[in-house]
């Protein structure tokens, strides 16, 4: 069965630097992102990721006095950041972001938690770009997005490399 992956804006955007919007869209994966998140991108990059593959969730009354409930219990979240976990946890879902304290927050709670090394290697895996192309996609983000672990980006491309 398909995975089910709720993406922050986060995600969304550093597959878009990364030209892989449409080896994203091919993951065997069920894609998601809320309403609130795909509206934090600008115009340019909605267009970009505009796919039937990619859902977007609404919140409905109820849904959205939960959110509202999790954000004032775990201050310093936005309301976005909520509404993904709080999507991800309700569809048992895996929660795809590079924000730290959603991630140390969503994973206290039992939420499977994953970031943009992850993408990359289920495209790598599922056969969607050769190895040595996922590699160079490592090396880009190596310099796209310093807030990442970098050991863990290093580990992946010394591996793989002894792939090709």
């Amino acid at each position: 069965m398909k995975k089910l992956h709720i993406n922050d804006a986060n995600i969304l955007i550093d597959i878009i630097h990364l030209d892989l919007v449409k080896e994203f869209m091919a993951l065997e994966f069920e894609l998601y992102t809320t309403n609130f998140v795909f509206a934090e991108l600008d115009l340019k990059q909605q267009a970009k990721l505009k796919s039937r593959k990619l859902i977007k969730i609404s919140a409905t009354e109820e849904e959205m006095r939960s959110i509202f409930e999790l954000m004032e219990q775990h201050g310093g979240l936005s309301f976005e950041d909520c509404s993904m976990w709080y999507f991800a946890k309700e569809m048992n879902g895996i929660l795809v972001t590079g924000d730290g304290s959603l991630r140390s927050k969503a994973k206290m709670s039992g939420i499977e938690v994953r970031g943009v090394i992850y993408i990359i290697e289920a495209i790598k895996k599922q056969g969607i770009l050769s190895v040595k192309d996922c590699i160079d996609k490592l090396e880009i983000l190596k310099v796209l997005n310093l807030r990442l672990p970098m050991a863990e980006i290093d580990k992946r491309i010394t591996l793989w490399g002894n792939e090709i």
